[in-house]
């Protein structure tokens, strides 16, 4: 979204640094991205890979961490320059996500594939205003 924002490809969105910074902390706390890495790692990871998926690991909560700090900094609208860096940033941290996935056995990628699907589906239903908790579950 910041990227399409940035761009123009989406008109009449304000985008806050604020919003990016809440939305993010709010994303690891309800997550708990940390601690569910740490126990795919030490539970699902095949031994011989540890050692590279904990480096993803580090670099995604450290990438997250850096949107939230940077975006905490900003007091003004948002520029074109700032949307660009924070969607790089995000980029960035998916790609370090995919890369330690790709680590898991084949059993253990598909599992996780089956939560992707989940995930993306809740994520489709908050971005179109569809999503009733009483209908749909809590994820």
């Amino acid at each position: 979204i910041l990227r399409a924002v940035a761009n123009g490809e989406i008109e009449n969105v304000v985008l806050s640094a604020q919003q990016i910074a809440f939305g993010t902390r709010i994303m690891m706390r309800n997550s708990n991205l940390d601690g569910n890495m740490k126990l795919m790692i030490y539970n699902e990871m095949p031994k011989k890979n540890r050692k590279y998926a904990i480096q993803k690991a580090v670099n995604t909560m450290n990438t997250l961490q850096s949107i939230v700090t940077q975006a905490s900094k900003i007091d003004h609208p948002l520029t074109k320059e700032e949307m660009l860096e924070m969607a790089d940033l995000y980029r960035y941290a998916r790609l370090e996500l995919n890369e330690m996935y790709e680590y898991l056995s084949p059993n253990e990628k598909d599992k996780y594939y089956g939560y992707l699907m989940k995930v993306t589906e809740y994520e489709k239903k908050i971005a179109e205003g569809t999503y009733n908790p009483e209908l749909d579950g809590i994820l």
